[in-house]
């Protein structure tokens, strides 16, 4: 998001920044969180390097796994 920020995309670096302070642990930080990439990514990343989409895909796939975790049979104890 520093990087972003100093390459100009503000706009983008803000909203990270506000989904990147719900984290607190919980699912629940997580998919608002997963949602600001989301949305980043959809709106501003083709203006990105590659290098940037690349680690703002992998964060993503990151948040993705963490809200969406699966549970060994299913069921979370």
């Amino acid at each position: 998001m520093a990087k972003m920020e100093l390459e100009g995309h503000q706009q983008a670096a803000d909203e990270l920044w506000d989904g990147y302070r719900c984290l607190n642990g919980l699912t629940d930080g997580w998919a608002l969180f997963l949602g600001s990439l989301e949305h980043v990514q959809a709106t501003h990343a083709a203006r990105f390097s590659l290098e940037d989409r690349q680690a703002l895909q992998a964060i993503r796939a990151a948040a993705n796994t963490a809200v969406y975790r699966r549970w060994p049979g299913g069921l979370a104890p």
